[in-house]
């Protein structure tokens, strides 16, 4: 997919990095992302997304636009309280990239199915198990990001790797690696970290670069400023990739 001039433009920071260039922002646009939940995490993680050029987005997310959305989830304002997250988010994610095709979707039950059809799922919200599985079907890479007060955690799946299914539940716990649910608690400042580690890791899977927090959890402690990482190998008792 060829570049216009204007998107020359808009992406030459990125295409005189060596590790993009102008191939890599032409598969950039050529990309297509699903984000399960544009709340905490998730608005992050589409604004920037959009803005770093991804050519096709899906946003998926049921819940209706809270005034508490507000404090912590940015892609978000108060002309659009009431309407659903997804559709709230779609006209600022669209006024950062016009020229992107971004769908919104606001069916409680269509997000496993959406799966299918995008390069990448990343997830904030929704059932986390059944969008790793409809990765292991169709081949999607996924990226999952969660909040919980200042803390978040990123873990990142490709095919014939450890999914969300192989990481310790106690880990998952401990680190915060969780979907955003109706009343939970996040640091504004702190979800929008983990919000762009998880648009990072998916560009990096869209552009086959860096290392990416495959069989590893990235987990993040704002109060603390600090990180660790927790290894993940995969289970061959695995429930979700275990035959795979």
């Amino acid at each position: 997919m060829t570049l216009t001039e204007q998107e020359i433009l808009r992406y030459s920071r990125h295409i005189i990095l060596p590790e993009v260039g102008g191939r890599g922002q032409q598969r950039i646009k050529s990309a297509s992302v699903l984000v399960a939940g544009v709340g905490a995490a998730g608005s992050a993680a589409a604004l920037y997304l959009a803005a770093a050029g991804v050519g096709r987005l899906t946003l998926w997310d049921p819940a209706p636009l809270a005034e508490a959305d507000l404090a912590r989830a940015i892609a978000h304002d108060r002309a659009h309280l009431g309407l659903s997250r997804a559709a709230s988010a779609r006209g600022k994610v669209t006024a950062i990239n016009p020229d992107a095709d971004v769908l919104a979707s606001a069916e409680p039950d269509a997000l496993p199915g959406l799966v299918n059809g995008h390069q990448v799922v990343l997830a904030t919200a929704g059932d986390w198990e059944a969008v790793q599985a409809a990765a292991l079907r169709t081949g999607a890479a996924a990226v999952f990001a969660g909040v919980r007060g200042a803390a978040g955690a990123v873990f990142a799946h490709r095919p014939g790797e450890p999914c969300l299914g192989c990481v310790p539940p106690e880990a998952r716990e401990a680190a915060g690696l969780q979907p955003e649910e109706g009343g939970g608690c996040a640091v504004a400042a702190a979800a929008g970290v983990v919000g762009i580690a998880a648009a990072t890791e998916a560009l990096k899977l869209i552009l086959g670069i860096g290392a990416p927090l495959t069989g590893r959890l990235w987990a993040y402690d704002g109060w603390a400023a600090g990180s660790r990482e927790v290894p993940v190998t995969r289970r061959a008792d695995c429930a979700l990739c275990g035959r795979a």
